[in-house]
């Protein structure tokens, strides 16, 4: 049908927690004519936005209720209405089965909503959307009520719909069925839809015996024979077909000459490939496999065809078949025959199809096959392997290739979906490696290579080719050895000849980069290959110069030493000259050269003047911005950001060895940091990157960093209180790894825990101000844990941890994912330290009988609370990517001991009951298991948590 309807509708179900229920006291059919409505107010074109919405909104809210199975029903029994209306009964009939079907406790209605569902399914056979829905409940139905309450259903459904008028009805519902008692989403429990699934692959048979009949009455009705293949699909894939049945069933014969009709083409492609699948146990279906293979195999003349009608649709599905195959019938690939090495050279010639969507289908069957090459078993035919894989370099390079379209190296978005099958071919690659060795793939290279360069050298638009055989040499550099002397030398030798070509200067550009220790392995080769590197951060292409950037970057790293002894001050220079670079550039280039710097003497202070003569520039870039009449300007900002993220940048990486020399330096940069953190004080951004400065300059300084800890710490805690950037929190939370447990800081950490939680607490009063800063409240609860991991005493010597738990039970259903994992940590910290408390003596805590009182006491008044929160939160309070984050506090919880079980069942009496076979009793079964029990069961306590997640939110959704 060509009806579309709105996504909103369609996906109703994210809507639906937010509306609130209708009422349901009013008359059914008061409550038909709103529906009728709000449907027409929906689907109407003349409708307003504001309007639709509204009834869009009304119709989500009133689908939870009872009375929408009432009004459904009511609608879909009601002649003359339109098919809209109608499409919505089916569709929320159909959910309503699906999702709530615990409503109808009662057997009396649920065989009323049988006998009405059939009824309808009659009714609206005709149109081909609403008898998908419809189809859809009957086969739901039939799933829930199969075990006890209908075990007749499958005979049922064909005896009432099995004639000429609803054979496409009921053809229809034996497909979707086995679809849907393989849907997880399905409300039914697990055991119960395996249930149905045995009992209904009782019958395959009978099914089949059905479709043959409704096959050999289509004749040459193609319609009628597809919809007939689609349902003989779904029960191979769904099913239980045995071998024999298999081999002489007509369907299966019948599949052979199908194929060979163009409007069968593609569904018989379709069950081929399913057959294929179905018949993977080789032993089991030897004697399909071998009426398979030779009759697919047929089909390479009807792949010839489609190639050269460039008819890439009908490729691609001969090539999933082809595919499909090698992979399933590996077995048979390796050990030699005739038919084995004709499939072999289908597939390489599918991965030479000029369509890279076709060529990629064939990627995962080499990947298996290069796997199965290497296992000892099979060393005698190895050879023959060896050959086949070694054809397989020049169709890769060919997948590699841009598209003849694309004469403009640039960010143009348009090489976006090719890359994809670059990075897959370039994956293929690599395993063709590791068959016929890194040797010959560099050799198959390298003619290739010679043979692009010479079509190129004719016309200078066709540089595609070499650029092709450069990005194959980057994909397989981790494979070559440093020592390798044959190949490599001639492509180093060979990169700077292509400078004139932007995408070829950027492939050669990345191969540098990525060959940097190869480079370090023959030092004749970095003086002219930097040079290559340093010229193209001139170009004019801004890809270019990132790839520059890149290499520039990777050759200090690789080959810092050498750099150092010779080229330091050509180094240098470039440094200076990368002022009009982006600041990604220039961050790469920092780390490359502060690479290199740490490599200088630290006992002669060259390392403290190489990293000054980096840091020096920044710095006075930072004076002139501090002073500038036009301070708060955009690009004065720029200027002081980029500089910051620079110095930074530099700190990032220095050996430990020079610890006490970026001491000396940070010294002298701090009055310069500290007056770029006073006129920025309202700039977030600029904050964060002035505390960036300092994070990496105090790891960098290890102990060193002594003297300005103090300005330092009492500068953020004098500032917190106005100005609570989240970034002063992971400054302290620095100082806490560093210092927190060193005697001569403890005054200064304890003022520094009081200041920034009771300022930080101010900042998150209520749920919303957690959803609105989860950048503060991310960074305020890893202080406190923190400070509960090096400095319990300091944590335990006041209350103020106790309403420090207090805030964070406020924001227990944060939704941001960072804000969210650190505040479960917290808690999962906090309720830890309480078994350490008294298992673990500290001297680090004088009063520890105290400390333990105070833990025992905020569990004691909270520990229901925060049960709630995270069992509420697992449930449906919090999105389902974040359980992971509540798994590490329940256990916590589960370990403490106390009431903990008792508060477990209290929680799980505020979420509703479940069918699932996870319910809340074996939920807490599962938790609460004697150590003994929990250390045998084989799934763990994450996926116990998952499973009654999905029971809760499938039954609320």
């Amino acid at each position: 049908c060509n009806r579309s309807y709105p996504h909103s509708f369609c996906c109703s179900f994210l809507w639906e927690r937010s509306v609130p229920s209708l009422p349901m006291s009013k008359p059914v059919d008061k409550e038909t004519e709103k529906v009728l409505q709000a449907v027409k107010a929906l689907f109407s074109e003349s409708t307003t936005n504001e309007v639709r919405n509204e009834a869009n909104k009304w119709l989500l809210g009133f689908k939870k209720t009872r009375q929408a199975w009432r009004v459904a029903d009511a609608i879909l029994s009601r002649p003359g209405l339109s098919r809209d209306a109608y499409y919505f009964a089916a569709y929320t009939l159909r959910r309503k089965i699906q999702y709530d079907f615990g409503d109808l406790s009662n057997m009396e209605n649920r065989i009323s909503l049988r006998n009405s569902l059939f009824q309808h399914a009659l009714r609206h056979s005709a149109d081909k959307m609403i008898r998908m829905q419809l189809a859809l409940a009957v086969s739901v139905l039939a799933i829930h009520m199969v075990g006890d309450q209908w075990p007749t259903a499958l005979k049922d459904i064909v005896n009432h719909f099995n004639r000429k008028e609803t054979a496409i009805l009921l053809l229809d519902i034996l497909t979707v069925l086995p679809e849907e008692w393989d849907n997880p989403k399905l409300s039914t429990p697990k055991a119960m839809r395996r249930k149905a699934e045995r009992m209904f692959v009782a019958h395959t048979e009978n099914v089949l015996k059905i479709l043959r009949t409704y096959m050999h009455t289509a004749g040459n009705k193609a319609d009628l024979q597809i919809i007939v293949f689609k349902c003989f699909l779904s029960w191979v894939r769904y099913g239980d077909i045995s071998p024999e049945a298999l081999v002489n069933d007509p369907l299966f014969k019948f599949v052979f000459v199908a194929v060979k009709k163009d409007p069968l083409f593609e569904i018989s492609l379709e069950v081929l490939a399913e057959l294929v699948v179905h018949t993977d146990d080789i032993k089991k279906y030897q004697s399909a496999v071998e009426v398979i293979v030779p009759n697919a195999l047929q089909l390479r003349g009807r792949y010839d065809m489609a190639l050269n009608q460039d008819d890439s649709e009908a490729c691609k599905g001969l090539a999933r078949l082809f595919s499909e195959m090698g992979e399933r019938y590996l077995g048979f690939v390796m050990h030699p025959s005739k038919q084995s090495e004709a499939l072999l050279k289908m597939l390489l010639k599918c991965t030479e199809h000029p369509d890279k969507r076709v060529a990629s289908i064939t990627f995962n069957f080499w990947y298996n096959l290069s796997r199965e090459v290497n296992e000892k078993r099979y060393e005698k035919v190895r050879p023959l392997f060896e050959q086949v894989f070694g054809l397989l370099v020049k169709p890769l390079k060919g997948v590699m290739a841009y598209p003849r379209t694309v004469q403009q190296f640039s960010d143009d978005k348009q090489i976006g979906d090719f890359k994809r099958y670059r990075y897959l071919a370039a994956d293929v690659l690599v395993d063709t490696v590791g068959v016929i060795g890194i040797k010959k793939v560099l050799g198959a290279l390298l003619d290739l290579i010679k043979l692009e360069w010479n079509d190129y050298q004719k016309d200078k638009s066709r540089w595609h080719g070499v650029e092709a055989c450069l990005y194959c040499f980057r994909s397989v550099a981790r494979k070559v050895r440093p020592e390798e002397n044959e190949i490599l030398p001639q492509i180093m030798e060979f990169l700077p000849k292509v400078a004139a070509n932007s995408a070829l200067r950027y492939t050669a550009t990345l191969i540098v980069g990525r060959f940097n220790v190869w480079i370090n392995n023959h030092p004749k080769f970095i003086q002219p290959l930097m040079k290559f590197v340093v010229e193209g951060l001139k170009n004019e292409v801004p890809l270019v110069v990132s790839s520059a950037a890149f290499a520039f970057n990777y050759v200090c790293l690789g080959c810092a030493e050498h750099l150092a002894r010779n080229l330091i001050k050509p180094l240098f220079q470039v440094y200076l000259n990368s002022g009009g670079l982006r600041i990604q550039e220039r961050k790469e280039i920092v780390e490359g050269l502060t690479s290199v710097v740490s490599k200088l003497s630290i006992e002669n202070k060259q390392f403290l003047q190489g990293l000054t003569e980096i840091i020096t520039p920044l710095a006075k870039v930072l004076q002139a911005a501090t002073e500038s009449k036009e301070i708060h300007s955009d690009d004065n900002k720029a200027k002081v950001s980029n500089a910051l993220d620079l110095i930074a940048q530099a700190f990032l990486q220095l050996p430990e060895a020079g610890a006490k020399q970026v001491a000396e330096l940070l010294m002298k940069l701090h009055p310069i940091l500290d007056k770029t953190m006073d006129k920025f004080l309202k700039d977030d951004q600029i904050m964060e990157r002035v505390c960036r400065c300092w994070k990496y300059g105090i790891r960098a300084s290890k102990l060193y960093f002594k003297p300005m800890i103090v300005p330092l710490l009492t500068k953020l805690s004098q500032l917190f209180p106005k100005y609570p950037h989240s970034s002063f929190l992971y400054i302290v939370c620095v100082c806490i790894n560093e210092f927190g447990t060193k005697p001569d800081y403890q005054i200064l950490m304890a003022h520094a825990y009081t200041t920034f939680s009771k300022h930080g607490m101010s900042k998150l009063t209520s749920p919303t101000a957690y959803q609105n800063h989860p950048d503060v409240v991310g960074d305020y609860f890893d202080m406190q844990k923190r400070y509960l991991h090096h400095c319990p005493h300091i944590v335990f010597s006041s209350d103020l941890i106790v309403h420090v738990f207090r805030c964070a039970l406020v924001g227990i259903g944060v939704e941001h994912k960072d804000a969210c994992s650190m505040l479960m940590k917290f808690f999962a910290t906090f309720v830890k330290i309480g078994r350490e408390l008294q298992r673990n003596p500290s001297a680090r805590i004088p009063n520890r009988e105290k400390a333990i009182n105070m833990h025992k006491g905020i569990m004691s008044e909270h520990g229901q609370s925060l049960t709630n929160g995270v069992i509420q939160g697992v449930a449906f309070r919090l999105p389902y990517s974040r359980i992971p984050f509540c798994v590490e506090v329940i256990e916590a919880l589960i370990h403490c001991g106390g009431p903990a079980e008792k508060w477990f069942v209290e929680a799980l009496k505020k979420i509703p009951d479940t069918e699932s076979p996870m319910t809340k009793r074996q939920f807490l079964i599962c938790l609460f298991q004697p150590q003994e029990a929990r250390n045998q069961r084989t799934r763990s306590t994450k996926e116990i948590i998952k499973e009654y997640a999905n029971a809760v939110r499938s039954k609320i959704r």
